[in-house]
């Protein structure tokens, strides 16, 4: 920040760039990094509403479950592919080639369900996978154009992007399911997420020089097309970093499964007693339309009041370990205390934090790491990890209602002891982080 400023000026300035130090010539690129990811997240919150419009009137929470470990699967089949092809270009043309398939898919499901075939399996099984795969891409590209120090400056800003265009689209989303079908949704989605590569290309020519990732950390040559799985295998670090993502969305999707149970229930036992008036579908949609505002409205109010103060102030450690920690509290306390009528608004603090501070927070551990860390060990954490987590949850579900006999509450339990998991791993990647960061310092004096 220049020193030059008013006043007035200078506390307005910090106050709408959430205190971040920007210096010369680093805004154009940082805001046209927020207007990608706010694009690409705008344009999730126009798919999910699609998602459980078509799944939960097709199907049951169960089926949802299952649905979500296919996801897994198709991943193990396209993250060996996306690795191969993210070293033959550069990280631009690559997210633009990455973009524009998956446009192309999205209107091939819009015209396949338009015609009549049943799509709300394939397509929930492949959003899950590109909901996932089109963040991690960004941040990838992202982690690849800035240093590690403006990347731990900067990106608290580029975040808000996620979390401004999460809650911007689910409240239009939350508008547009009365108006329009899950296809007409799915048509939207494919026009913004074109329109999103565009502010990327501003960013490659903006960043300044000082800012531009030139640290060149050794990388390790995997040519095979399994790279990605070789290098998570075979680094501390990154299996860590994997094993607490596994266990983070383990948790989050069984207490997704819990709120679509709830929601059931919730409109069975309203159109029995004529409180309910609509159809499933529109009913469905329009609840997550609303719990997704809520969510992302809260989302942008902690990145912009409270993420940027909290790394700057707590450090990075207790920005990474605080969410973890909420969570494990969280479902601990509903373990002793079950009150469903609850759980909506613990999901919607959970959710928040995940998706603005720990976001955040997450990205920030790829930074010290090389380009091939970055694009293929990233695309097995962070896609793959994420639905793999979501196949064990599935299996957790299938167990426990089909052998063990559990109801929806007894699944509380089995939460918080993951969730306790997630917070041992959590201490243990922050420990070996300030390691490796120590060992990049020592080498940088030596040189």
């Amino acid at each position: 920040m220049t020193t030059s400023s008013p006043a007035g000026s200078g506390w307005l300035r910090q106050t709408l760039l959430l205190g971040v130090e920007l210096r010369p010539g680093e805004l154009r690129g940082v805001l046209a990094m927020f207007a990608t990811l706010f694009l690409i997240l705008f344009t999730a919150y126009l798919l999910k509403p699609a998602r459980e419009m078509l799944i939960l009137t097709e199907g049951t929470a169960e089926i949802r479950s299952y649905a979500v470990a296919l996801q897994a699967l198709l991943l193990l089949v396209f993250i060996p592919i996306y690795g191969k092809f993210s070293r033959q270009f550069d990280s631009y043309r690559y997210m633009r080639i990455v973009s524009a398939v998956c446009v192309a898919t999205l209107l091939a499901f819009a015209a396949a369900g338009q015609a009549g075939m049943a799509i709300s399996v394939p397509y929930f099984v492949w959003l899950g996978a590109y909901s996932v795969l089109i963040i991690a891409q960004f941040w990838a590209f992202a982690s690849e154009l800035y240093s590690r120090e403006a990347g731990e400056r900067l990106f608290v800003i580029v975040a808000l992007g996620a979390s401004l265009g999460a809650w911007v689209g689910s409240a239009l989303s939350r508008e547009l399911v009365n108006y329009m079908s899950a296809y007409g949704l799915m048509i939207a989605g494919a026009v913004t997420l074109a329109l999103a590569a565009l502010p990327a290309r501003w960013a490659t020519l903006s960043v300044p020089s000082e800012s531009r990732a030139t640290e060149a950390t050794e990388q390790t040559s995997h040519p095979s097309i399994f790279a990605g799985f070789q290098l998570v295998l075979s680094r501390r670090y990154l299996l860590l970093m994997a094993a607490f993502v596994i266990m983070l969305n383990l948790v989050n999707t069984t207490g997704e499964y819990l709120l679509s149970a709830i929601l059931e229930q919730m409109y069975a036992e309203g159109s029995a007693n004529g409180s309910i008036a609509v159809d499933k579908g529109t009913y469905v949609g329009r609840f997550y339309g609303g719990f997704y505002f809520t969510v992302n409205l809260l989302g942008v109010l902690i990145q912009y009041f409270a993420v940027s103060r909290l790394i700057r102030m707590g450090g990075f450690a207790v920005a990474f370990l605080l969410t973890p920690c909420i969570v494990f509290l969280g479902y601990a306390s509903l373990a002793l205390l079950p009150i469903l009528g609850w759980f909506r608004y613990f999901k919607v603090a959970e959710n928040s934090l995940d998706y603005s501070l720990q976001n955040t927070a997450r990205q920030m551990l790829y930074l010290p790491l090389s380009r091939q860390e970055k694009y293929e060990a990233r695309a097995v954490i962070d896609p793959f990890g994420q639905r793999l987590g979501d196949m064990l949850q599935a299996g957790i579900i299938f167990a426990g209602l089909h052998w063990l006999g559990w109801q929806s509450t007894d699944f509380i339990p089995a939460a918080a002891l993951m969730a306790a998991t997630g917070l041992v791993l959590a201490l243990l990647i922050v420990r070996e982080r300030a390691r490796i960061l120590a060992a990049q310092k020592n080498e940088q004096q030596q040189e």
